[in-house]
């Protein structure tokens, strides 16, 4: 009946809060049913690091279990570690060369696309702290641990600090309340001014700055120096700060998340005053669960001291707190919230102290905030999975007994074992050590191994079957997609994290803003508009731009296709801004200009060229846009006025014939290239191109 009891708590909304019991209970069992993900996680970290139980510093093998003696190699082998950071390498450079859109969903939408587009470009390069070095921690985990998952929300707040004042600052800013300060007549007045200049200004701190301004001059004041009011992403370890139900497969449609954060007693005070949360529970968990640690630990002693678990242990000064988040369904008409609960993993509540630091609906959400991408989709649960240590962990493995054997060998060779007779120093093996025997007398070195080709061929081998698993076999064409198939996963998690900041800022940001971006010198300003309009954000990457020369023949071949456009289909704008930032994003972005603008400046640069050679300078045709240029041309000469001029002012006719006929040479010097490719004229049929009817296939 009591499980029936802690269901019900964990589904149905209840006016009396939450209950801290039944909370605690689904805690520390998804702790214990999740231990094995736990343990395969901390094998992953531990094999990454080249990390292993009796590893010593100056990787030796020592104790009575040495093999094959005292001493012998015990080298580190960094198989997982270089292919793990070569794809993070591969996915921050993704982020960074990405190209980065934000497409409608209705057409009238389509007017503030391009400038959504430029500001999630600000959001992530400025508006969101930490932006990059968060997704390159959550990329660390996905090839480590097989999952990476973000947090994603919003904050809000104002900090309050202490800052000195002096009777003459206070002057010098509000001379009447420096003098009824001094006059000393009415405190309560005095106290109401400073209230007004010092919002946040208690009473009590108020009367203890009155009485220091007179007796020393100077005093102690509360100000709000930050003011916060900006998306808030974090990146969590999937293996301890965030879990789901062990059964979860879809984690948006899980009954319940906790996250679980580490906290100072500074930061857990100023939650108190800023964010609302109950004093009494804040001072007791400070008191009673500071330094205490809720993780759990399986295996015997020697497996609890890896290196991957020393840390959880250092938390002296820290404090637990969960952050519950609900899916609850109201039992009068169904509909569903998703609810936050701020309580301790060890406490539940005693007498006057609450169980929870703040319950609260987070309005505004429908999904819980948090964005959640697996290393492969081969399974349905969301933790049974395989990580890239667990992947390539008998590679290691066998490269090092290789390497090891190597070095053994060249330390036999160095000092081989000396043979004496025997009975003499006790019996040892090992490079430098001394062997008896049964002949009497007899001293000599002892044979040493004989070298070994094989080895480094069979290291070889497996750093080669490591390349191939991990894609990073250039030689091999199938490569690239494996490449390419681990930076999509890595960019479709940003691309999620990307729209759920845009969304809270939908929903909680200001109602304007303003951003500047490179390549427009002036500042934009971006309206939310309706927090329900939803936004395509796209971020694509081709691991093929990473090489210079694959790079530069697909631009080659991409505007080589242009000349053959007879029908208007290739965007030549979409296709200049395509190779700009292949190029260089930055500079794409630094050079580029919409092309309203572009036609704006053709128009205002031809005009002004125009004005000069009608008052007699002669000038040249602009290195672009030829067609658009012999179009202004054309109705600047149709006019009445400059029609009459060219029959009468032979000079003005010359120059404007020239500078017209540079942009018509322009335009022939594209047609030749392409007659120098055929050989003639191309096919056509009055206006209609035909040269390439031959090579279409329908």
């Amino acid at each position: 009946m009591q499980k029936t009891d802690d269901q019900k708590a964990l589904t149905f909304y209840s006016e009396k809060g939450p209950d801290h019991v039944a909370l605690k209970k689904a805690y520390d069992t998804t702790l214990t049913e999740l231990s094995e993900y736990f343990n395969q996680c901390r094998r992953s970290y531990d094999e990454r690091r080249n990390y292993w139980p009796g590893k010593t510093v100056d990787l030796r093998k020592h104790g009575s279990d040495s093999f094959p003696w005292e001493g012998a190699s015990d080298t580190e082998v960094h198989v997982i570690n270089e292919r793990i950071n070569s794809y993070v390498a591969l996915c921050l450079t993704s982020l960074a060369r990405a190209n980065i859109r934000a497409y409608p969903v209705a057409v009238g939408d389509m007017a503030q696309a391009k400038v959504t587009s430029s500001f999630l470009k600000w959001m992530i390069a400025s508006y969101i702290p930490r932006f990059k070095q968060e997704m390159e921690l959550a990329s660390n985990y996905l090839f480590e641990r097989g999952l990476m998952i973000t947090y994603v929300g919003w904050d809000r707040e104002k900090n309050k600090y202490l800052q000195k004042f002096s009777l003459e600052d206070i002057a010098t800013s509000n001379p009447r309340l420096a003098s009824v300060i001094l006059d000393g007549s009415d405190d309560v007045g005095v106290i109401a001014m400073l209230k007004s200049v010092f919002p946040d200004l208690k009473d009590k701190r108020a009367k203890k700055a009155i009485n220091e301004l007179r007796a020393k001059g100077t005093c102690e004041l509360t100000v709000t120096r930050r003011d916060i009011d900006r998306p808030c992403i974090k990146t969590c370890a999937p293996d301890g700060d965030v879990i789901f139900p062990p059964y979860c497969m879809d984690p948006q449609k899980a009954p319940y998340v906790f996250y679980k954060i580490r906290m100072t007693v500074q930061e857990i005070l100023n939650k108190v005053e800023v964010s609302g949360w109950n004093r009494e529970w804040a001072e007791y968990c400070i008191e009673h669960y500071r330094g205490q640690s809720t993780d759990i630990f399986n295996g015997n002693a020697a497996e609890q001291a890896t290196r991957s678990s020393v840390a959880e242990w250092q938390n002296d000064d820290l404090v637990d707190v969960l952050y519950v988040y609900q899916r609850l369904v109201d039992e009068e008409d169904g509909s569903q919230g998703i609810y936050q609960t701020v309580m301790s993993p060890l406490f539940t509540g005693r007498g006057d102290v609450p169980g929870h630091a703040k319950f609260e609906l987070m309005n505004g959400y429908e999904d819980y905030p948090f964005v959640v991408t697996r290393l492969s989709e081969d399974n349905k649960r969301l933790y049974d999975l395989q990580t890239i240590p667990e992947l390539l962990r008998g590679i290691q493995y066998g490269v090092k007994v290789e390497r090891d054997s190597r070095t053994d060998r060249n330390s036999m060779a160095t000092m081989p074992p000396l043979m004496h007779p025997i009975g003499k120093p006790p019996p040892d093996w090992g490079p430098g050590k001394k062997i008896g025997r049964m002949r009497q007398g007899d001293y000599e070195w002892g044979p040493t191994p004989a070298y070994n080709p094989g080895s480094v061929e069979m290291e070889q081998s497996l750093l080669s079957s490591a390349d191939k698993l991990m894609g990073l076999d250039f030689n091999n064409p199938l490569s690239a997609s494996r490449r390419q198939y681990f930076v999509d996963k890595f960019l479709a998690h940003v691309q999620g994290v990307i729209k759920a900041a845009y969304n809270c800022f939908q929903r909680f940001g200001p109602d304007q803003l303003y951003f500047r971006v490179t390549g427009v010198p002036d500042a934009q300003t971006y309206s939310k508009g309706d927090p329900d309009v939803d936004v395509d954000i796209s971020i694509s990457f081709d691991v093929q731009n990473t090489d210079p020369e694959t790079g530069e023949k697909q631009i080659e071949q991409l505007l080589a296709l242009v000349p053959y456009d007879r029908s208007g289909r290739i965007n030549l704008d979409s296709a200049i801004e395509f190779a700009a930032n292949a190029i260089n994003p930055m500079l794409a972005d630094a050079i580029l200009q919409p092309v309203e603008a572009a036609q704006d400046k053709m128009v205002k640069d031809v005009t002004d060229d125009l004005t000069k050679i009608f008052s007699g300078i002669e000038v040249g045709a602009r290195p672009n846009g030829a067609g658009s240029a012999l179009d202004i041309i054309k109705q600047y000469a149709a006019q009445p006025d400059i029609t009459q001029r060219l029959q009468q002012d032979e000079a003005f006719r010359t120059r404007l014939e020239k500078y017209s006929a540079q942009y018509s040479f322009a335009i022939q010097q594209q047609q030749n290239a392409e007659i120098g490719r055929v050989g003639t004229q191309p096919a056509s049929m009055g206006q209609v191109a035909t040269q390439q009817a031959n090579t279409v296939n329908y």
